[in-house]
Parts: C-alpha cells; structure tokens; sequence
C-alpha cells in the first residue's frame, strides 16, 4: 500500500509540475520527481548535509561586500536553500533551474523579493536534445552588474546525468563518449563561476562512496568524471541513501565540498 501510495503521488506531481517539453523529453521532470520522493523517505538522513549546505550559503551571504540580488544555481527543489534568510540580506533573490518544484513555486507567490528564472545553466541543451554534443559556454548574468553573490547549490555533479542518459537511449552515445561530455560539462561550469566578478560560493559532490553493512568503505568513485576541484573549502558526507534504499546490505554517502568562497584562477 506504501508503495502504491508514493507511486500515486509521484504521477500526480510529474503530471502537475510545470515544465518546458524539451527538458521533460529528456527526463529532467522524471529525475526531479524522483530526487524529491528520495527526499521524504530519507528526510533524517538528508538532514545533517542540507544543514552544513544552508550553514555554507549563509557564510558566503555574510561575507559579501555588497547585498543587492543572489543568484542560485539549483534552486528548483529548495531543500537545501535557507531562503528566508536570503531574503532578509539580499533585495532580490534569483533562484535559477530547469524547473521548479511546488515548494520553490509556493514560496515566490506574494514575495517580491524571490525570482524564479526557468533556466539552463549548460546552454547547451538545446543542441544536445538534438544529438549535438558541442557546447556553448553560458554567459547568463554575467554582465549584470547588480548580482552581489552566485551560489550553485549542489549541481556540479548533476549536469550531465540526464542529458548522457537521454543520448546514450536516444542516439546510442558510447561510454567514453559520455566520460567526456560529462567531463566538458562540469569544466565548462567551473570556468562559467570563474568568470562572474563577484563573490561566488559553491558546494559539490566530489566523491561517490558505497559502503556495506558494517559501514566499511567498499568501493569509492569520482563525482565529476575525475575533474579536480580546487583545493581549499570543507567537506561533509551526504548520506543519500541509507541502508534500504537501495538495498539491505549497502547504503552509499556523496562526499561534498564546499566552498563559501570559491577560488578562482
């Protein structure tokens, strides 16, 4: 009956979100659904990461010179964004995604202040729902003089999940060839938080981890197709899924780093 209960429920949200059709055609609907659904059934397990997420953004949101509008980069499902907050240091608060989930959207109905901005942070995924794996530097925002801090909020290991799925059924792309386009997508992020003038906080999945039952490290993969992140910030575990989940002999922890003040070149 519970799992007749949560499938129910994700039918009713995948058919009530809103979403634009190219993305919903790659899957990008189905992998929010899916991430939100994960998120009600580990919500004790999830709690201590999208604490130290909020307690990062915040840091970050203290430091900064100027407090006129803050960009976030992943901000469809809102877990892990300590929104009021912002909304009381910043005078705009531009939450920027693919789509945006009924929490995100409740929240920025009657405020002023929030600004939901349907968005890909790639600009690419139009060429690529199309087969082209060329991609376009993203430029958004950059020349906006008002933008005081950039936060991408745990995106970085996300960006080529859906779209490598989506080519590899749709095209047949190879393995190597979606090594590589992961690989692209992630540089071309961390050279887009490079390029804004202004402060830029960001946290990441750095390392996949699985563990058995007796929580011994069992094997341990990169996050980001084996791109280095900078050296400095801090790093915390993410149990995203508990013994359970997936099954009952192996739970698996991301590990994250953070940056409140992230380096750039």
């Amino acid at each position: 009956c519970r799992y007749h209960c949560r499938m129910i429920r994700e039918c009713i949200t995948y058919l009530t979100t809103p979403c634009p059709d190219p993305y919903r055609r790659m899957g990008y609907l189905q992998e929010c659904v899916g991430i939100e659904s994960r998120y009600r059934r580990n919500r004790k397990a999830w709690a201590s990461h999208l604490e130290e997420s909020q307690k990062l953004m915040l840091e970050a949101a203290g430091q900064c010179g100027a407090q006129d509008t803050v960009l976030i980069f992943g901000a469809g499902l809102l877990h892990d964004i300590p929104l009021t907050e912002l909304v009381g240091m910043f005078r705009r608060v531009v939450l920027a995604d693919i789509l945006f989930m009924a929490p995100a959207r409740r929240a920025a109905q009657g405020e002023e202040r929030i600004e939901l901005v349907t968005l890909d942070v790639t600009a690419s995924l139009t060429s690529l729902a199309e087969g082209r794996t060329e991609l376009t530097q993203p430029r958004a925002y950059l020349d906006d003089p008002s933008i005081s801090l950039v936060i991408s909020a745990s995106i970085l290991s996300q960006l080529f999940v859906v779209p490598n799925a989506y080519l590899e059924k749709r095209f047949g792309q190879s393995d190597a060839e979606s090594e590589a386009l992961g690989q692209a997508l992630v540089r071309a992020h961390l050279d887009y938080l490079g390029a804004f003038e202004c402060p830029v906080a960001l946290i990441a999945d750095e390392t996949h981890v699985i563990r058995d039952r007796s929580g011994a490290e069992s094997a341990t993969a990169s996050a980001l197709h084996d791109v280095p992140l900078p050296p400095g910030g801090r790093s915390w575990d993410w149990d995203i899924c508990p013994l359970g989940e997936i099954d009952r002999d192996h739970s698996v922890v991301h590990r994250v780093r953070g940056y409140a003040g992230f380096p750039k070149p």
